[in-house]
């Protein structure tokens, strides 16, 4: 790699081609965690400067509201699942014993017990996900 293809910077997360789903994830971990804080921001201005103001808490209206929440949760949602998976393989839980590097390198990053961290997570994000979706459109009369 030469040293002006090194020099990406945040759109270098954009390029995708050529890599595995552990890269997807890795994205969306970070894409996550900035509309986690823009929210969070958002939340504090709005408490902290319209109900200082005003005394009163403003909400989007409808759709508005409703889409919101439903992006919040999709987003806290896989941000929680893919965070657990990554600390467990952080901490080791997820790697096995290391081989001896013996030329032709083999990629281990995502194999063994990594790979089914992987599967379970997307599948715990959908199930959940399945009945967040219900709630937030009142499907279950909640």
């Amino acid at each position: 790699m030469s040293r002006r293809e090194n020099k990406q910077g945040i759109l270098g997360w954009l390029k995708l081609r050529g890599y595995s789903i552990e890269k997807l994830m890795y994205l969306a971990q970070r894409i996550s965690g900035i509309g986690i804080i823009v929210f969070l921001l958002s939340h504090i201005l709005n408490v902290g400067l319209v109900y200082a103001a005003t005394g009163e808490l403003w909400e989007p209206p409808g759709l508005i509201g409703k889409a919101v929440l439903v992006i919040l949760g999709i987003i806290v949602v896989f941000h929680t699942f893919n965070g657990i998976r990554l600390v467990l393989a952080e901490y080791g839980f997820l790697v096995g014993k290391p081989d001896r590097a013996v030329y032709p390198y083999k990629m281990t990053s995502l194999s063994g017990s990594q790979r089914i961290a992987v599967y379970l997570t997307i599948i715990a994000f959908l199930v959940i996900m399945y009945f967040w979706l219900m709630v937030a459109f009142n499907l279950l009369g909640w």
